[in-house]
């Protein structure tokens, strides 16, 4: 049988979370016709009992555990000594040998990687003679960028000092590989745009249609309206989103329907994050094992990013499970989606309180925007459809 290595910057196992979900679909996809070896990261504890719960029949696994803190002092001795902290933040020299040794002792036909930082290990080995595909996922430079928009000082300088590093390990990788991938057209376009003008597939994502189903059943209670959010909340988009619809948003609907709950479903949420908690009527919940417990219970769920790229997953799930969704422009962005359809659009704190409430005050509304969302999903967001592009790019 011919030979992979998938090289993830994050072990794809739980499948529970966007770039997660998406490498897991990728690896699966290429393990089904490759004798595939995994090469990851960890840098949660949690993640390291689902190493060993793989359900994919793999050749191989391998990885390096390093807690977050100590990664990121990779990332301050690269900040002052040249080099993308994202890609000093992923690397590992033990990998770097098993890479090589595979590729040396393997007749290995195909290396996937699955986002930026998976290319280091190719740059350091040299030649491969093998098939090089990347997926980019989404524009990484262009977060970091946008970071450093709406960041203080001095964090704002290093996230533009990223931005532009990163950027030109972007152009690298463009010029390196034989094919690369990005979610989107958006992301495409953005990609040719301020990275490289060469030709981009776009592999749009997927939802496992059985897993979430308007038939699910949580196991949870509750009283009242419940409005959700789902999303890691040590991630700062994520944070500032809810943070700005906890402050400015919430107290409008609060007005119209005391009895709503606001319920902040992800892990490790930021102090920030925390302090929201003041509030009754707002529930952070921390790492969850089911994210579907609680958008079964949601009466609406809210996705109120003002920093987004890609594609967002939470917006696809929520909308498999037959939940109407209310979220910003940013968040839908990429998303095949017709505001006043299949969800609501809102930007501003004033609209944003409007369309939830208008989907709490009018059920049959609601009923008949989720029960759309659910077929637009079906349409359009099966991994097993749209993956199907990526087999013309592989060896033959």
């Amino acid at each position: 049988m011919k030979e992979a290595i998938f090289i993830a910057h994050r072990i794809p196992f739980p499948p529970n979370k966007g770039e997660k979900l998406r490498a897991y679909h990728f690896l699966k996809f290429i393990a089904e016709r490759y004798s595939t070896h995994l090469l990851c990261h960890i840098d949660e504890e949690r993640d390291l009992e689902a190493a060993q719960k793989i359900d994919l029949p793999l050749a191989s696994i391998h990885y390096h555990f390093l807690p977050r803190h100590k990664r990121k002092q990779r990332c301050l001795k690269a900040l002052f000594f040249g080099g993308s902290l994202t890609v000093a933040y992923f690397y590992n020299r033990s990998l770097q040998q098993v890479f090589n040794t595979l590729i040396r002792k393997r007749p290995i036909e195909l290396v996937f990687g699955s986002c930026a930082p998976a290319a280091e290990y190719v740059f350091r080995a040299g030649f491969l003679g093998a098939r090089l595909l990347l997926d980019f996922m989404d524009v990484d430079s262009e977060k970091w960028r946008a970071f450093s928009k709406h960041t203080a000082p001095p964090m704002c300088w290093v996230y533009a000092l990223e931005a532009r590093r990163l950027r030109a390990y972007e152009r690298r990788i463009a010029n390196t590989f034989d094919h690369v991938f990005l979610v989107t057209e958006a992301e495409a376009r953005l990609f040719q745009r301020v990275v490289a003008e060469i030709d981009v597939a776009v592999i749009e994502n997927g939802v496992n249609l059985e897993r979430f189903h308007p038939t699910y059943q949580s196991p949870l209670s509750k009283e009242g309206f419940v409005l959700v959010f789902t999303g890691a909340m040590d991630y700062w988009p994520n944070a500032e989103g809810v943070i700005w619809f906890a402050q400015e948003i919430f107290p409008q609907i609060k007005k119209v329907f005391p009895e709503v709950t606001f319920f902040i479903v992800g892990k490790d949420p930021l102090p920030e994050v925390k302090r929201l908690s003041v509030d009754p009527r707002l529930r952070i919940t921390g790492y969850v094992e089911d994210a579907r417990d609680y958008l079964a219970l949601a009466d609406v769920c809210v996705v109120p990013l003002r920093l987004a790229r890609g594609v967002q997953n939470k917006i696809l799930e929520a909308m498999a499970m037959g939940k109407p969704v209310v979220a910003t422009s940013a968040a839908v962005e990429g998303i095949k989606a017709r505001p006043g359809e299949h969800l609501l659009v809102a930007d501003s704190p004033d609209e944003f309180a409007e369309a939830v409430n208008l989907l709490l005050r009018e059920r049959p509304l609601a009923e008949k925007m989720g029960k759309a969302a659910r077929k637009q999903v079906e349409k359009h967001y099966s991994w097993e459809k749209n993956l199907t592009k990526l087999e013309e790019f592989l060896p033959r």
